[in-house]
């Protein structure tokens, strides 16, 4: 079948491309979340990176293989309709939407916190409603415009990145690193399995496939080079924070490499490390919200939700209507759980899907992927092991939440087709 030709606001490049999956993945992970893996990891929050990545690596391949042979929107829920069923591809969908929603709200949360650096009388709140609201408005003015927008933002976060490593590096105590395993291995997993949300977003290019240039090279491209750069990224950041700060202090704050670089003095490194988590969560959130609204936009052209939340608007053809739900539900739900609950719930929702991604790959994929496809099906299984026991029950609520949906749906069709 022909490819969408994209939307009227223009086609995406590769390097729009490679920014999407960074925007997506360098930001709650590093400038947020990473306070809250040094909680159960210690200084070995440095292996927990290494782990997450190695299964991020493993998928990546799997999701890029996939990418390649349905080169089209709708990432993981279309590798799963094709693969397995329609059933299962719905299910995955939803999870999808949930688990971006769910990582939204959490960026929406850590923009709060470090808007709150800068303006210690600001409720949180009041920056998660910015956030919000601009994240929006921006994706209202169509795909080209905000990936512009996403660019600039990209660029900030990873320089404000490579000033952190290099201040902290001038501080760095190897004190900080005994004893490297407090919590033991299985700390280690744990902590892996917590900042795997940091890596989330280097398979939502593939949500956009119909809007980017080349989809069937350069999505696969995209997402492999965003995963590189992220974990050397990441690496560098961790080694350099827990040396600066050590790990305690990192885990009892919300805005952490900002608090990494207050606590030898460096009061003005500490408030441009601030503009940076101010950048990356806002990417990250930009992210979310596009690839809330482009997935349901897709399930709704395949009839999978209500068709109503895919109607799109304007001259640039956006989904107006899943855009504004998207960034309503993410407003929601971050005002109503904490930061770490959210994060874990996330990350099991992300394990899952991957889960499927890989599933599926193991269905088409030949030669030597099914071996690299089972690998990271086992692997995201044992990450998800070690998640707490409340985003198992909010894990299953939602599939559960799903099933009955789609199966309420489908017996209505059968009913409407039964009368005529």
């Amino acid at each position: 079948m022909p490819l969408p030709q994209g939307p009227p606001g223009g086609r995406l490049s590769l390097f729009d491309a490679v920014n999407i999956s960074l925007g997506s993945i360098i930001g709650a992970g590093i400038f947020v979340i990473l306070g809250a893996a040094a909680a159960v990891a210690g200084p070995a929050l440095v292996g927990s990176v290494l782990i997450a990545a190695v299964v991020s690596l493993l998928t990546g391949f799997s999701s890029a293989a996939l990418s390649r042979k349905y080169p089209r929107s709708g990432g993981v829920y279309v590798f799963t309709r094709e693969a397995i069923s329609d059933f299962s591809g719905f299910l995955v969908g939803w999870v999808w939407l949930f688990s971006n929603i769910v990582g939204g709200a959490t960026v929406a949360v850590g923009f709060g916190h470090y808007l709150s650096f800068f303006f210690p009388q600001l409720p949180t709140g009041v920056g998660i409603v910015i956030v919000a609201v601009t994240t929006v408005l921006i994706h209202l003015m169509g795909a080209k415009e905000s990936s512009r927008f996403n660019n600039v933002l990209v660029g900030i976060k990873i320089a404000v990145l490579l000033f952190f490593s290099a201040a902290a590096f001038l501080h760095f105590q190897g004190a900080n690193f005994r004893p490297f395993m407090p919590f033991g291995l299985s700390g280690v997993w744990a902590g892996a399995a917590t900042i795997f949300f940091a890596y989330a977003g280097f398979a939502r290019v593939a949500i956009v496939a119909d809007e980017i240039d080349d989809p069937r090279r350069n999505v696969p491209r995209a997402t492999l080079i965003s995963i590189f750069i992220s974990t050397v990224i990441y690496l560098v950041v961790a080694v350099a924070a827990v040396g600066v700060a050590g790990s305690k202090l990192l885990a009892g704050s919300g805005s952490p490499l900002a608090d990494a670089l207050g606590s030898i003095g460096m009061g003005f490194g500490s408030r441009l490390v601030a503009l940076g988590g101010l950048a990356a969560t806002g990417t990250v959130a930009l992210a979310s919200v596009l690839g809330i609204s482009r997935l349901a936009q897709v399930m709704a052209r395949d009839g999978e939700l209500p068709r109503f939340v895919g109607r799109t608007g304007g001259t640039k053809g956006v989904p107006r209507n899943a855009v504004l739900i998207g960034g309503a539900a993410m407003l929601v739900l971050a005002f109503s759980a904490d930061l770490p609950h959210i994060a874990y719930i996330s990350s099991f929702s992300l394990l899952l899907y991957y889960a499927a991604l890989n599933l599926s790959g193991l269905k088409v994929l030949r030669g030597g992927m099914r071996i690299v496809t089972g690998l990271g099906f086992v692997s995201c299984l044992v990450l998800m092991v070690n998640l707490p026991k409340l985003s198992w029950v909010v894990g299953a609520a939602v599939v559960a939440l799903g099933a009955l949906y789609q199966w309420g749906r489908t017996g209505r069709e059968r009913s409407r087709r039964s009368d005529h």
